[in-house]
């Protein structure tokens, strides 16, 4: 009787378990058929190729990424409520697994039962038509039967009384025996008994059957669930490594994207530093430096023409002087002198070519650069024919220039060093490195050598 009160409840918590767990399949099909639609289609593009094909894809692997973090997200909270109702179903399972557990012992208690009155039933049947009573059962009283004679009453004592002394001889009385109206109604009764018993234990199997049924229905259920489960775990486990892979791509691509935009920063700096430079040819400041250096070197020449003179006309002063006071002592001396004055005078004249010849050369670098105006072009050839005319006139009048391995070249080379190490221009430098190396007279490979190490730092000389 417990068993059929608990079992509609079951069913329609079972029913109710069901129905949620069909609503979170067609739920959990119908995103994954919303995540292969949403897939993005992989793009085949090189990172040679230009940075903002890269940056767009790099933003479609974010936007998957971030599309694939909400499913896991989605697929986790829908896994625990899966768990959730896996538990209950468990619990559901292990209480009618109890229920079931009970429902077999009371049956194998109502089987005794009805085995204990079915052989009841059998004693019954085969005492009917004896004469003894029954030891088992319950002992008549013992006023058996009143008579309607007056006030007489048969007792059993005054029974055995007579016997006893009728004939002198014990008398053996035989067992008390229920009348034919009694036997038909305990007969009645125990009939009554046994239909009552075989119809309970006939409810009891049928429901026995159907909960039985029930239950194996919610393990079959239960049984399908655990293995779509598994095969959801699966399936994450194919999103997981998918999301893996696409992680590792983004990083791939960050990186490359960080390379390029390195590349480009330098190329960017070695821009700005070329347009700083053509600026500085083509503005007024490449105007304003080389109009100083050519005024330091015009300055420069024209102190070095008036020390040449100075020392001349001492040279001169002394020969004359040598030549009045030691006119005894032959003309050998003289010719001495005539040849350290030709040899002094040889050396003036070739450092004197040599700065003519570098102006030129400077000269037709700048003209090369393209950054002179007409003013300048016009200064530089009033400069130019001004150093032409200080020439001539040293190749007429010096007669005691110095070599370069004098005292002057190396205050010269100092002073160049030292405007090159105080300078942040990048012109000037370039024209006083070329200065000392014309002064050190460094080989052709030596001077090549250097620029190719300045092209590589990323400036040219």
């Amino acid at each position: 009787m417990e068993v059929e009160d608990a079992s509609p409840p079951i069913e329609a918590v079972m029913e109710g378990k069901r129905t949620t767990i069909s609503s979170v399949d067609a739920h959990s099909r119908e995103e994954k058929q919303q995540e292969t639609l949403e897939q993005p289609q992989e793009t085949s593009s090189s990172l040679s190729n230009d940075d903002v094909d890269v940056t767009t894809q790099l933003c479609a692997w974010k936007e998957r990424c971030v599309r694939l973090e909400n499913l896991l997200a989605k697929k986790n909270i829908k896994m625990q409520e899966k768990e959730e109702t896996e538990i209950k179903l468990k619990r559901l399972l292990a209480l009618a697994k109890r229920s079931i557990d009970n429902s077999k012992q009371e049956l194998a208690e109502k089987d005794e039962i009805i085995e204990k009155l079915q052989e009841e039933l059998a004693k019954n049947q085969q005492t009917r038509h004896l004469w003894y009573v029954n030891t088992f059962t319950q002992d008549p009283k013992k006023l058996l039967y009143k008579v309607a004679q007056g006030n007489f009453a048969l007792v059993s004592q005054e029974i055995q009384a007579y016997a006893n002394r009728s004939s002198g001889e014990p008398l053996i009385l035989p067992d008390f025996s229920l009348t034919p109206y009694e036997v038909e109604r305990v007969k009645k009764s125990l009939k009554e008994e046994i239909d009552r018993v075989q119809e309970e234990f006939r409810r009891y199997r049928v429901r026995s059957e159907i909960t039985r049924k029930q239950k194996d229905a919610e393990i079959r259920k239960i049984s399908a669930n655990v293995m779509a489960k598994q095969t959801e775990q699966m399936l994450e486990t194919d999103v997981a490594a998918g999301l893996h892979s696409s992680k590792a791509q983004i990083r791939r691509l960050t990186k490359a994207q960080a390379e390029a935009e390195e590349r480009e920063s330098t190329l960017r700096r070695k821009f700005e530093k070329l347009m700083k430079d053509y600026e500085k040819l083509s503005g007024t400041m490449g105007e304003t430096v080389l109009a100083m250096e050519w005024r330091e070197r015009y300055e420069q020449s024209a102190r070095e023409k008036e020390e040449l003179e100075r020392k001349l006309e001492e040279l001169s002063l002394v020969t004359n002087g040598a030549f009045d006071e030691n006119n005894d002592r032959g003309k050998g001396d003289l010719q001495s002198l005539r040849q350290e004055f030709a040899q002094y005078r040889k050396s003036a004249l070739n450092a004197v070519e040599q700065k003519e010849k570098k102006l030129h050369d400077i000269q037709a670098r700048y003209h090369d650069n393209g950054g002179e105006s007409g003013n300048v072009s016009r200064t530089n050839s009033s400069k130019d024919m001004l150093v032409r005319r200080t020439s001539l006139e040293s190749n007429s009048s010096l007669a005691g220039f110095e070599t370069p391995n004098s005292t002057k070249t190396n205050e010269y080379l100092k002073n160049i060093v030292f405007k090159y190490m105080s300078s942040d221009q990048d012109e000037a430098k370039e024209h006083m490195e070329k200065a000392i190396a014309t002064v050190l007279k460094f080989t052709p490979a030596q001077v090549a050598s250097i620029q190719e190490k300045r092209k590589q730092q990323g400036w040219f000389w």
